[in-house]
């Protein structure tokens, strides 16, 4: 792994293929979703994912799910697809989620075509603590890529209080900052059962904080 100096932050990624993924722990969600992509972690084991199925009873209660994607909440239900607040217990979820210093990141997918992508970011002592552990479950023949230093500007994108993040990219996910906005403020508000007066302070808060950092930045 590269050097990290002082808090800066880094990240890496693991990619395997689909055949590969299919004997790794959790393989067992490409059973029931074609794609399950991470939006946005809440913290310990629990994530926003969008999941796309052929089946809909996809989304109904499986034992064989509990283990690596339980899902607690339907937010959004398309005809193949869903945005779900889920659980995932698996073991390297669970590494990641025992290290404060690192965390799971998207783009984080398992699909069938695509096979296993995981993006974890943090520091230095997270990353080293976070690759070593995962080393252990997965094979030596797959290989775990690490990644140069993350760009400046995605370090100085402000940190944004939890519920504002969740507002937020739950807005981007859904196309509300399209050119043509795909959803409304009320649409949001009933995805996240919350009011829409509420929804409107938290992307009015975060829009002003991001484009203050970026002015900020820019004129550096």
């Amino acid at each position: 792994m590269a050097e990290i100096d002082g808090d800066s932050l880094r990240y890496f990624q693991i990619k395997i293929t689909y055949e590969q993924a299919q004997h790794m722990p959790g393989a067992v969600i490409i059973d029931y979703f074609s794609k399950a992509e991470m939006i946005f972690g809440l913290g310990g084991n629990r994530v926003i994912s969008r999941v796309e199925f052929d089946d809909p009873e996809s989304l109904e209660e499986h034992d064989e799910l509990k283990e690596s994607f339980e899902i607690e909440k339907i937010l959004l239900k398309g005809e193949n697809f869903a945005y779900v607040i889920a659980k995932t217990p698996g073991p390297l979820q669970s590494i990641i989620a025992k290290q404060d210093e690192c965390w799971m990141v998207p783009p984080s997918i398992i699909s069938r075509k695509e096979g296993f992508f995981m993006t974890v970011q943090g520091t230095s002592t997270g990353l080293k603590y976070a690759r070593d552990s995962l080393v252990s479950l997965i094979p030596e023949a797959l290989e775990m890529k690490i990644s140069k230093a993350i760009d400046a500007d995605w370090i100085l994108t402000p940190t944004l209080p939890e519920k504002r993040q969740v507002v937020m990219m739950t807005a981007v996910e859904m196309g509300y900052y399209n050119p043509k906005r795909k959803c409304t403020q009320k649409d949001l508000a009933k995805i996240l059962g919350i009011q829409q007066g509420t929804v409107a302070e938290h992307l009015r808060h975060a829009e002003s904080e991001i484009i203050n950092s970026w002015a900020k930045h820019s004129g550096q």
